[in-house]
């Protein structure tokens, strides 16, 4: 077979995946989201989906570089030091194969948004310059600008563009039979373990889902020691089973395990710990509170909870969404609604 026809232009999308090879079900939650997208704008076309997670190999370098389209998946997959990055194992050389990359729902890890020029130039060869770009928050949105990269909207995370946000605004405010918790076992906070005695001291039962891999040590330990706080299994199936069985709210500091609380019409609120769920609540009024107020502040606004009140960015969305309706070789769907579908 000649290198050309081995290279040739196929009728795919490549969508870059952070749910491959990861530690963390929230980036499953990610990558649900993202493909039931990209399956909607690009109903005739072959999606293959190749690791962030992950060095390219040879198979995902050829399907990358043959896709009509390349999208990359949320997460915090942008940082300022691109080279040397371990959430998106992207090299220089990998340029070659994947240029022309559009974000969906991106966002920036962390507070550190100091410039480096190689990384800096690496993202302007990466990404697309003919598209627009979709990312999380004002925070990415800024530091994308400050590189020279303007051709983006914000749009918040892609698992909250099918939210009803009307179903949400209109669930019960006071507290239910039941939470669900989350823990960060390589993130530990001084407030964590008076949370954790303040939810068991307001609710009947807690359950205790281990988002993470390396979750699941310290959330045994835990109900070793607390005999009303109960394991849910460390998948995301498990995780769903409760939420769809159990009158439960989320209180939490994992972002999308409150994100998959609210997909499934359950309050939430989830503790602060970083940048993403700060931002993100900046923009969309995510129900977010900074686990560093400490649990007294979290029991006072659990006694006094307020309505879920989401606003999406639907014109970003719209905008994102509508820029695959021009594409040549490919057959996308109408865009239809901005946010329903």
């Amino acid at each position: 077979m000649s290198l050309g026809k081995y290279l040739a232009p196929l009728n795919s999308v490549a969508l870059f995946d952070p749910g491959i090879a990861t530690r963390n079900a929230g980036d499953e939650i990610i990558a649900e989201a993202a493909l039931a997208e990209v399956a909607r704008l690009f109903p005739t076309a072959f999606v293959a989906r190749v690791p962030t997670h992950e060095r390219l190999g040879p198979r995902s370098w050829r399907l990358a570089h043959q896709a009509h389209t390349r999208i990359v998946a949320g997460s915090n997959i942008l940082g300022p030091r691109m080279v040397f990055d371990r959430q998106w194992r992207i090299r220089p050389w990998d340029m070659v194969a994947v240029r022309g990359l559009r974000l969906l729902a991106a966002g920036w890890r962390g507070d550190d948004e100091a410039r480096y020029p190689l990384s800096d130039r690496m993202l302007r060869g990466l990404l697309t310059r003919d598209g627009l770009h979709s990312v999380r928050d004002g925070q990415t949105l800024r530091c994308l600008a400050d590189r020279g990269i303007r051709n983006v909207v914000n749009t918040g995370c892609v698992t909250m563009w099918r939210l009803d946000t009307d179903r949400l605004a209109a669930l019960p405010v006071t507290l239910a039979p039941s939470a669900v918790t989350t823990i960060n076992a390589g993130r530990r906070h001084p407030a964590d373990d008076a949370v954790l005695d303040m939810l068991l001291a307001r609710y009947r039962l807690v359950w205790l889902w281990p988002q993470g891999i390396d979750d699941l040590p310290l959330a045994q330990d835990l109900a070793l020691r607390h005999p009303r706080l109960r394991l849910v299994g460390p998948t995301l199936s498990a995780y769903d089973a409760l939420l769809r069985g159990e009158q439960v709210d989320f209180v939490g500091n994992r972002l999308h395990g409150g994100i998959r609380a609210l997909q499934h019409g359950r309050r939430a609120l989830i503790l602060g710990v970083d940048n993403r769920a700060r931002e993100i609540a900046r923009d969309t009024g995510l129900p977010v509170q900074e686990i560093a107020q400490g649990a007294d502040a979290l029991a006072a606004r659990l006694d006094a909870p307020q309505p879920i009140q989401i606003t999406l960015p639907r014109a970003g969305i719209a905008r994102w969404r509508a820029q695959f309706a021009e594409d040549q070789g490919l057959v996308p769907a109408g865009t239809g609604s901005p946010v329903s579908g």
